[in-house]
C-alpha cells in the first residue's frame, strides 16, 4: 500500500508539472564519430521508418518545426517493475542500476542512432542489443575514436576533450573535466571487482593512460566480447563514474555524478528515480540545419511500479509517457481508453526458457530424454495462450541475428523436435528407459506470471507423454540462489536475450554461473569461437554451436514474444528506438526527444 501511495503522489506531481511548448520536426542528426577513423553525418529523415507493425497512430494535431526545452518525460523501462537493488553493480552484481545509471553516467562507446538508426540511414533499428557481430553500428560517446592494435594486442581510445563531470556538493566534488585517468581508475576497479573479475575481464592485461585523453587497453589474449565490458554500454561496468563517488560510497544515490545529459536529483526506494537537465552537457543535436544543446527534456522520471494494474493505469492516463514493453493483451483496451496513444508492435528478443539440469538430474542428464521433452512440448499452444503471438523458432538466436539458423535449415531430426507429438515423445522416453514415464520438477520465480503460466501448461502437455511435472515456486532471493548455485533438482525457468548470440551460448559453457551442464565438445567449440578475431568466422562457429545446442536439447526456448511499444503523441522527435546499448539504455535518443506540452494539454492530459 505504501508503494502505491508513493506512486499516486508522484502522478499528481507529474500532472501538475508545467513545461514550455514544443512541436514535432524532421531531424538531421548530429555529426558523430561512428568508427575509429571516420566521422559520419546522417542525412535528413522526413519520416520515421518503422521496422515493426504500427497498431495505431490516431493523433492528427498539427505541429510546427521548432524544438522546445523543458517538460517532464516519464519512462517505464526495463527494470521498472522490480525492486531496485543497488546503485553500484560493480560491487553488488545487481542489474537494475544499469538502466538507472544511464541518464547521468556515460560509456566510451554507444550505438550511433543518428547515423545508422531510423533517424539516419535506417540500417539498424536499435531495437536489439549491439553485439560484437554488429560493431559497425557503434559510435563514440566519451571516446571520439578508437582503433584495434596488434602489437600489443588491444584497443586504444581517444577521449573527447572538454567533457565535464557535473560534480556533487554532497561529497564536496566540484565540476571537473573527464580525463583518461578517470577511465583507467574505473576499469581497473572493474578488473579487481569480486563480481566482475572473471571471464569478462580475464583477457585484459592492463589499462593505462598514455596522456590526458588517450586510454590504452592491452589484451592478454583475444576475447570476442571485448567491446562489452571495455567500451560499449554493456552494463554499469562500462559507465564511467569518478573516483570521488567511489570513495564517498557509490551505492548511495546522493553521492552519484557523471558526465551524462541528466543529473540524479531524487530517489525514493520502490517508487521512482528522477533526474534534472544537465545545463552544461557536452552533447549537441542538429535539427533542420540548426544546432541545439542536448537534452531538451528538463526532468526525466523513471518510476518503479511492481503492480501490473497500477502500471497499465499509469500508462492509460498519461502518467507514463513511454513504455516499450507492453503485453499485446492490453492492445484492445488501451485503444479504447486511450485512442490518441501510439502503439507499435515489435519482436522482443527476451526469451523465457526452461533449462534442464544436465549435471545432477536423475533424468535430464540423458540427451534422449531432453529431446523427448521437446517433442512433448506444444510450442504454438504456449505462444498463443501465454505470449499472444511471437516467433516459436527464435532460440537460441533470434531471426535476423547473423548466427540464426532457420528451422527449415536444421537437420531433419532436429526439425522434428518442434513438432508436438506426445505419442512419439512417450515412445522416445520408453526407448530411453522410461516406459512408465517419471516425475520431475521445474523451479520458477513466483513473481513471474509468464513462467507460472508456461509451467502450468507444461504440466498438462507433458502428462500426455507420461511425465508428471511439479512446480517449485520460490521467492526472488531463494530463486536466485537456486539458479546461481544449481540447487534445483531437474529444471528451472530463466530468460535470455536471443539477439545477443553470446548470451545464450555463455549459458551452456560449464564453469559459468548457473550452468547446469558440462559438455566437453560444446566447451571446446565455445572457447575456440571466443578466441577468434575474425567476425565472419565467429558467426559461422556460433551458428554451429546453436545447432549443436538444439540437437542436444540443453534448454527449451519458448517464443520470441511480440510486445507493444506505447508512447503518447506529445513525445516528439522519436523514431521507435528501444535501446542504443544494452538493458534498455534510452539516453542516446531520449536526449533528442522533446515534449509538446500544448499538444498534451489539448488532448486533455
Amino acid at each position: 500500500m505504501q508503494k502505491k501511495i508513493m506512486w499516486l503522489g508522484l502522478c499528481v506531481l507529474l500532472v501538475a508539472a508545467t513545461v514550455l511548448s514544443s512541436c514535432k520536426t524532421t531531424t538531421t542528426p548530429a555529426t558523430v564519430t561512428s568508427t575509429a577513423t571516420t566521422t559520419a553525418t546522417a542525412t535528413s529523415t522526413t519520416t520515421a521508418t518503422a521496422t515493426t507493425t504500427a497498431v495505431q497512430t490516431t493523433s492528427t494535431t498539427a505541429a510546427s518545426n521548432v524544438p522546445t526545452y523543458g517538460g517532464t518525460f516519464t519512462y517505464f523501462g526495463e527494470f521498472a517493475n522490480q525492486a531496485f537493488v543497488s546503485w553500484d553493480d560493480v560491487t553488488t552484481g545487481g542489474i537494475a542500476a544499469t538502466q538507472f545509471n544511464n541518464p547521468y553516467a556515460e560509456s566510451l562507446v554507444k550505438g550511433d542512432i543518428d547515423t545508422f538508426g531510423p533517424r539516419g540511414n535506417n540500417s539498424f533499428d536499435f531495437q536489439h542489443s549491439l553485439t560484437s557481430q554488429i560493431q559497425s553500428y557503434y559510435g563514440g560517446e566519451l571516446a571520439s575514436s578508437w582503433e584495434m592494435t596488434s602489437n600489443p594486442l588491444g584497443v586504444i581510445y581517444h577521449l573527447k576533450k572538454g567533457i565535464m563531470f557535473t560534480g556533487n556538493a554532497n561529497i564536496g566534488m566540484a565540476a571537473r573535466e573527464l580525463t583518461a585517468a578517470d577511465v583507467v581508475y574505473h576499469y581497473n576497479r572493474n578488473l579487481t571487482s569480486s563480481v566482475l573479475a572473471g571471464l569478462y575481464s580475464s583477457y585484459v592485461k592492463s589499462v593505462s593512460a598514455t596522456d590526458n585523453y588517450t586510454v590504452t587497453v592491452v589484451f592478454d589474449h583475444f576475447f570476442a566480447q571485448w567491446e562489452s565490458p571495455i567500451g560499449l554500454d554493456g552494463g554499469v561496468q562500462a559507465m564511467i563514474i569518478p573516483q570521488e563517488v567511489v570513495k564517498a560510497g557509490a551505492n548511495n544515490w546522493k553521492n552519484q555524478c557523471g558526465t551524462g545529459p541528466w543529473i540524479l536529483t531524487d530517489f525514493v526506494a520502490d517508487s521512482y528515480a528522477s533526474y534534472t537537465r544537465n545545463q552544461n552537457y557536452w552533447g549537441k543535436a542538429t535539427i533542420n540545419g540548426k544546432t541545439y544543446a542536448e537534452p531538451f527534456i528538463e526532468k526525466l522520471v523513471y518510476p518503479i511500479i511492481t503492480d501490473d494494474s497500477t502500471q497499465i493505469a499509469a500508462l492509460r492516463t498519461g502518467k507514463i509517457d513511454m513504455w516499450p514493453k507492453v503485453a499485446t493483451t492490453y492492445q484492445a483496451s488501451l485503444a479504447k481508453s486511450s485512442p490518441d496513444m501510439i502503439m507499435k508492435k515489435w519482436l522482443v528478443c527476451r526469451v523465457d526458457m526452461l533449462r534442464f539440469n544436465a549435471l545432477t538430474s536423475k533424468y535430464f542428464t540423458n540427451k534422449d530424454v531432453r529431446r523427448a521433452m521437446m517433442v512433448a512440448t506444444d510450442f504454438q499452444a504456449i505462444t498463443d495462450s501465454v505470449y499472444q503471438g511471437g516467433d516459436n523458432f527464435g532460440f537460441p538466436f533470434a531471426a535476423g541475428i547473423p548466427a540464426y539458423t532457420a528451422i527449415n535449415q536444421l537437420p531433419a531430426a532436429d526439425q522434428l523436435l518442434y513438432k508436438y507429438d506426445p505419442t512419439a515423445a512417450k515412445k522416445m522416453l520408453a526407448d530411453a528407459g522410461y516406459p512408465n514415464g517419471f516425475s520431475c520438477e521445474v523451479t520458477i520465480n513466483s513473481s513471474n506470471a509468464n513462467w507460472n503460466d508456461v509451467a502450468q501448461t507444461l504440466v498438462s502437455q507433458w502428462a500426455k507423454a507420461g511425465v508428471t511435472l511439479k512446480i517449485d515456486k520460490l521467492d526472488d532471493t531463494a530463486y536466485q540462489a537456486s539458479y546461481s548455485k544449481i540447487l534445483y533438482a531437474d529444471s528451472i525457468m530463466e530468460v535470455y536475450s536471443t539477439d545477443d548470440a553470446w548470451a545464450v551460448l555463455y549459458s551452456n559453457r560449464s564453469g559459468n554461473e548457473g550452468v547446469a551442464l558440462n559438455d566437453p565438445v560444446f566447451n571446446t567449440m565455445f572457447d575456440k569461437a571466443q578466441a577468434t578475431p575474425d567476425v565472419a568466422s565467429q558467426v559461422a562457429q556460433q551458428k554451429a554451436m546453436g545447432v549443436y545446442s538444439i540437437d542436444n536439447a540443453f534448454s527449451i526456448g519458448f517464443t520470441n514474444p511480440i510486445m507493444l511499444n506505447c508512447y503518447w503523441p506529445w513525445v516528439k522527435n522519436y523514431y521507435g528506438e528501444i535501446s542504443a546499448g544494452n538493458y534498455g539504455d534510452i539516453t542516446a535518443f531520449a536526449k533528442e526527444i522533446w515534449i509538446d506540452q500544448n499538444l498534451k494539454t489539448s488532448l486533455g492530459y
